[in-house]
């Protein structure tokens, strides 16, 4: 989330740079130069050898900044937690952190962030989605309505992940698990008013698409059943199941392998046949929310869609510059939509506490890390190997930015926007992911604890210093 109050990190003047056509990214390997306006630059990519000492020295670069400027320590108690946004701490900016950390050799600071959101649990389950320091911030602006709205479903996965690459999930306690069964219990229930098995996101700050008011609704509205939240619920759920069996709690871990085919099942009835694609659905009126937004894709990532819908998804849409084949894609909404744009405006005449202010994170055509990250994976696992290394590469060209990276980027340009300098993981991922395609790891994927997450290829291939 976006917002000059809760993020008083400094910006510098956004640079320009030449990603203004499809050419120039399909080329981005051969032409470094028609991406940063430079006569000579290394090319990051080579075709056979993979990552060149370029991209391994701008990962080094963010991988020292990530732990010199990202990493905050809680007054209280010492733990040590990872932000970009001052000292707020995010509930699935902690997951992509985490990533990008666990890259760099550093589980620590996910299992500190994790613990210091199970350990603001209510009884009913509920953990709000973000923590900060300063209580007096929640009462400002939309302070209150953020209070109300329960942590995004990745706990569990990012649980999952550190406990993959320390070869046992030992370090979680018997009141850690309780916790997260709470939590996810909240989601699946609370968090599920129509109790159709579709769970619903409170407003569209909630789902952290901060301006897509027309497919979700301004704060407390309750009323989309989002299938980008319920593709994170069937992976939580999944992720749940595999932490509980590895701790031995058999009757959690088949209670939530239900849940999660019962997710799977559920997301299958937000297709629509004859635009062949997911939308989200409104629990008031039982209708499709006819609003084409780059959610749709995460149903390969959570592997929902079936091999006929991901076809047809990737052909009929992903591919289609009238829709989402922009320059540097994934557009969070699809060219075709009416709220289509790269620049985020308030309605005329609205509320700014509702509707937020001029220019505030564009999730209404913006390419976001977060979706992006996910949706190359989610490709790779259905076979689209060239379609999801080619969004790689160009968003690895665009990550590549002498000014350094960015909080999101037009989708049309390419050009970086919002916070700069940036080191969240959520960006950082951009420069990692294309070796990750080649060596054929991927953190996002739910495993058993046994199936351990060889992230030394990637880190061999990208020569990251890691202690």
């Amino acid at each position: 989330m976006s917002d000059s109050e809760h993020q008083p990190i400094l910006r510098r003047d956004f640079i320009e740079t030449a990603l203004a056509s499809v050419a120039a990214f399909a080329s981005v390997t051969a032409r470094q130069s028609s991406v940063h306006e430079r006569d000579e630059v290394e090319p990051l990519e080579d075709p056979v050898a993979g990552p060149t000492p370029a991209t391994s020295e701008l990962v080094t670069r963010y991988g020292r900044l990530m732990k010199e400027k990202g990493l905050k320590r809680q007054a209280r108690t010492g733990r040590v937690y990872p932000s970009s946004y001052g000292d707020v701490l995010y509930d699935w900016e902690l997951y992509f952190d985490g990533i990008a950390l666990l890259h760099f050799g550093l589980p620590q600071p996910s299992i500190d962030g994790l613990r210091m959101f199970l350990e603001s649990q209510g009884d009913d389950g509920f953990i709000c989605r973000r923590l900060i320091p300063d209580p007096a911030a929640t009462r400002m602006g939309w302070g209150p309505f953020e209070n109300e709205e329960h942590c995004k479903p990745f706990l569990c996965q990012l649980a999952l992940l550190v406990s993959r690459v320390k070869g046992d999930a030992s370090w979680l306690s018997p009141d850690d698990l309780k916790r997260l069964e709470r939590y996810l219990d909240h989601w699946l229930k609370a968090q599920d008013r129509d109790g159709n098995g579709l769970s619903e996101w409170r407003s569209a700050p909630h789902s952290g698409a901060d301006t897509q008011m027309q497919r979700v609704g301004t704060w407390r509205s309750s009323y989309c059943e989002g299938v980008d939240l319920n593709c994170f619920l069937q992976m939580e759920c999944r992720a749940a199941s595999e932490l509980a069996r590895a701790r031995g709690a058999r009757e959690m871990a088949a209670k939530f392998e239900r849940e999660a085919q019962r997710k799977k099942d559920r997301v299958q009835i937000l297709w629509d046949t004859a635009d062949a694609f997911f939308y989200d659905r409104d629990c008031r009126t039982g209708h499709p929310i006819k609003v084409r937004s780059g959610a749709a894709f995460l149903t390969l990532w959570a592997g929902i869609a079936t091999r006929g819908q991901a076809n047809e998804l990737v052909e009929k849409h992903l591919k289609n510059p009238r829709e989402f084949a922009t320059p540097l894609p994934v557009p969070s909404y699809a060219r075709s939509e009416s709220s289509y744009t790269q620049r985020y405006e308030p309605p005329a005449g609205a509320d700014v506490v509702y509707a937020l202010n001029s220019g505030h994170s564009n999730w209404c055509g913006g390419m976001w890390p977060h979706w992006n990250y996910l949706i190359i994976h989610g490709l790779r696992d259905y076979g689209f190997e060239n379609e999801a290394g080619d969004l790689a590469r160009k968003w690895l060209a665009a990550a590549s930015n002498p000014a350094g990276l960015y909080e999101w980027y037009n989708a049309e340009t390419g050009k970086g926007e919002g916070q700069n300098p940036f080191w969240a993981g959520s960006s950082v991922l951009g420069l990692i992911v294309p070796t990750e395609l080649r060596e054929n790891v991927d953190p996002s994927a739910v495993r058993p604890v046994n199936q351990p997450l060889e992230l030394r290829r990637v880190q061999k291939a990208l020569a990251i210093p890691v202690r």
